[in-house]
């Protein structure tokens, strides 16, 4: 079955100049193997923080635990521990491989063949995992892909059937992220963002609409909307539709050098999806979740480097995209996947300098240009295990001037949630909150000095006042 979107949803969107997406990252394929082992090692962290990167992708997949069960947070509490404690950031991705059950399950019910409205008991179950696991490590990890490549699938036994890879129909997908995101978002009050499952980009049959994976996100907010209800129910219920970005992959020219009109192409035609039936103003991201060149069977390692780079100057130049998880920080022999930043000896590919340039936000502007006392204040304040990786906090997450001078926001941190500033100096919890209320900025300007003790507190000196904390008085601006 094929719904035909509107004709307006075709429009291209035009790049504009500023370097909006990022902080980007990486993953590292399985974090357990099916024994339980831990496989993102502190070694494996290591690499990763010093890659540059800002976002992790962990895959939680279940290895030999049923669902999630103690043994499945133990190993999962150990590995997002192990990442936090570098100041790193965490998309988490949920999927078939979490929950148990097989395409026959997860597809049951579904519209397009059977006339249901999508919801199964796989469906059921995996929602509540979900809102269990969502609240275990709320505060841990923000942001959530449920989902890999819905629109993935081997063959077509029949006109509207879908066999193999990862296929799940829309109207399944719609009630899963509807079940998924109404437990975290309307039954529980649960901080995290959904990230709707990565949707498959190729040209294995060429460049094309269908192909770029838009078609299926128009059929998910078609079926969900106008079908079964099940977006129409979230939207009636609390104001939105059950997803807060789009994920998606872009596997395409894996035999050469990557098209940086049909790269920009593919996130476009998904992207006028997204307003077309949300609005032209819609402030829903584009998480690419997966993108990536071979270097055995596939392409030069220079070829891969020069790859990145185009992939990563393409996402810039979009507004709407959050940030680009390369796949894979590390070749692996025993999955056949030849991915990676670095070789199976761990000697770095060309790719490394690559990634590691277009990764480095800390006291960059857009431009290239160094905020000095950013870095600098950056490096001795600890770090990324302190400060965390920059982030987007409406200035882009590049350092970007506001009001009096350059600024860069940073979170992930054991500080929590900040910012430098080119004074040199920080702000952060619990002052962090109090100087982003009312007129407080404003009023107080930039800090002139970190905080330190006074009396029973703390204070901190800004060019138009001060601010303390005391346990009797909590944050006060003078």
């Amino acid at each position: 079955m094929k719904i035909q979107i509107m004709a307006a949803v075709a429009l291209a969107y035009a790049a504009i100049s500023i370097q909006a997406a990022g902080p980007h990252g990486t993953q590292a394929g399985w974090p357990i193997d099916d024994s339980g082992n831990v496989l993102i090692t502190d070694a494996v962290a290591n690499r990763m923080a010093a890659s540059g990167a800002g976002w992790i992708r962990v895959h939680f997949r279940r290895g030999p635990y049923w669902g999630d069960e103690p043994g499945f947070y133990q190993k999962y509490d150990e590995i997002v521990n192990r990442l936090r404690a570098r100041g790193l950031q965490i998309v988490g991705l949920v999927s078939y491989e979490t929950w148990p059950g097989s395409q026959a399950d997860w597809c049951a019910n579904n519209w397009e063949n059977t006339g249901g409205d999508g919801y199964n008991g796989y469906i059921d179950g995996f929602g509540y995992m979900f809102g269990r696991v969502a609240a275990h490590f709320e505060g841990r990890v923000k942001m959530w892909e449920v989902w890999n490549e819905p629109n993935c699938y081997e063959w077509s036994p029949a006109p509207g059937e879908f066999v193999g890879c990862y296929y799940i129909y829309p109207s399944n997908l719609a009630a899963l992220l509807t079940h998924c995101h109404s437990q975290v978002r309307f039954y529980n009050n649960i901080d995290v963002q959904i990230i709707s499952g990565g949707l498959f980009g190729h040209d294995i049959a060429g460049f094309n609409w269908e192909s770029s994976g838009a078609q299926y996100l128009s059929d998910l907010y078609y079926v969900g909307i106008n079908i079964t209800g099940k977006f129409a129910w979230t939207m009636g219920a609390y104001g939105q539709y059950p997803l807060d970005a789009i994920g998606q992959h872009i596997y395409i020219n894996q035999g050469g050098a990557v098209s940086s009109s049909w790269f920009g192409t593919y996130l476009d035609w998904v992207r006028s999806v997204v307003t077309s039936y949300e609005g032209g103003g819609s402030p829903k991201k584009t998480w690419m979740t997966e993108f990536g060149w071979e270097t055995v069977g596939g392409v030069s390692e220079s070829q891969q480097s020069a790859n990145l780079n185009t992939a990563y100057n393409v996402m810039n130049g979009k507004s709407y995209v959050a940030s680009g998880l390369q796949f894979l920080l590390e070749d692996n022999p025993a999955g056949d996947l030849y991915y990676g930043l670095f070789r199976p000896n761990l000697t770095q590919k060309p790719s490394y300098n690559t990634f590691k340039t277009k990764n480095t936000y800390e006291g960059k502007r857009s431009n290239g240009a160094t905020v000095t006392a950013i870095l600098n204040k950056f490096n001795s304040g600890g770090g990324m295990a302190a400060n965390g990786s920059p982030y987007n906090n409406g200035g882009t997450a590049w350092a970007h001037w506001w009001d009096y001078g350059y600024v860069q926001d940073f979170d992930g941190g054991s500080v929590g949630p900040c910012a430098i500033f080119d004074t040199g100096y920080r702000v952060q919890m619990g002052f962090w909150t109090t100087y982003l209320q009312g007129g407080n900025h404003t009023y107080l300007r930039f800090p002139t000095s970190d905080e330190f003790s006074w009396g029973a507190g703390t204070r901190q000196n800004f060019q138009g006042g001060y601010m303390t904390w005391d346990p009797a008085n909590g944050v006060v601006v003078h």
